[in-house]
């Protein structure tokens, strides 16, 4: 089964290693988002696989904090977190480097996998809306991501 997914993606002359050291390091990504505002390392200040980190929320007056787990961290190439409990998780994020002649492209993408936050509270609660709440948060997120993107890449 499919679950929702979304990405943006831009192109850059500096050089892989550069866009590598800030795509990797989820401590640059509330400079972004008006939502996520805090990113706090668990349990050490080196980011890898199986590392945690806590992001506190803010959506209108509601706050929440998640936890996340890095799932996949390929040197120079993947960094993947899940957000939530790995057994029913709600959703996966990562940034994907993909190198070529004079630089490289970053994308990140995100995929909702469904597990417990403020999208699937809505979307029980309102069951003949689901697609179009989905299909609203996924433009929302594909929106803030463009900007994330292009954050990252005039750090690098």
């Amino acid at each position: 089964m499919l679950k929702p997914s979304t990405f943006a993606s831009a192109t850059t002359d500096a050089p892989l290693e550069k866009v590598w050291l800030v795509a990797a390091n989820p401590l640059l990504l509330p400079s972004f988002s008006p939502e996520l505002q805090v990113i706090r390392l668990l349990g050490g200040d080196r980011v890898q696989l199986g590392s945690q980190f806590e992001g506190d929320q803010l959506r209108g007056e509601r706050t929440w904090t998640t936890t996340s787990t890095v799932t996949k961290f390929e040197e120079a190439r993947v960094f993947e977190w899940t957000v939530g409990d790995l057994e029913a998780p709600v959703s996966r994020w990562s940034f994907l480097l993909d190198a070529h002649p004079g630089g490289c492209t970053l994308t990140q993408k995100v995929v909702l996998l469904g597990g417990p936050s403020p999208l699937s509270t809505l979307i029980q609660e309102h069951p003949q809306e689901a697609e179009s709440v989905i299909r609203e948060r996924l433009d929302l997120l594909r929106e803030r991501m463009a900007v994330t993107i292009h954050g990252l890449l005039q750090l690098a």
